[in-house]
């Protein structure tokens, strides 16, 4: 069991890590994927240090497959607030800047945590289905993804 989460590991670090940095461009974890990488490498550490970690890993990756969230490194709060602006301006929505984040064309609110200098933690919540809120997350993921880091 421990080696095939090993070999998951490696598959999932050349992938999502390795892959981007490669590149310089930033690490993003996001749905299925990054709910997949936490849940593997926290297993892994369970499998050395305690199996109860177990229970920890698989809550922590449904936590951040069902918020929809994404956890970015290697952009700053400043530049990812920025391409929030560019997103929303390339879409033709509108945004209110709230306390912790922005609320996107009345229906999505983003809310963006910093973590550390370069590591971001960015939350959805939509309140109703919008094509025009959809669109922007999309152009704003876009737009982070082309940052170098």
């Amino acid at each position: 069991m421990t080696i095939a989460l090993l070999v998951l590991l490696i598959l999932l670090v050349a992938h999502l890590l390795i892959l981007p940095l490669s590149k310089k461009r930033p690490v993003f974890i996001k749905g299925f994927e990054g709910s997949f990488f936490i849940f593997v490498f926290l297993a892994i550490i369970a499998a050395i240090i305690h199996p109860i970690i177990y229970i920890f890993a698989i809550v922590i990756g449904i936590f951040i497959y069902c918020t929809e969230s994404w956890i970015i490194y290697g952009v700053s709060k400043e530049n990812i607030g920025n391409a929030l602006d560019k997103a929303v301006l390339a879409s033709r929505t509108t945004s209110i800047k709230i306390a912790n984040g922005y609320e996107v064309d009345g229906n999505m609110l983003v809310k963006i945590n910093s973590l550390s200098l370069r590591v971001c933690y960015i939350q959805y919540k939509s309140k109703a289905g919008s094509k025009k809120a959809e669109l922007t997350k999309d152009i704003f993921r876009k737009f982070i993804q082309n940052y170098y880091i």
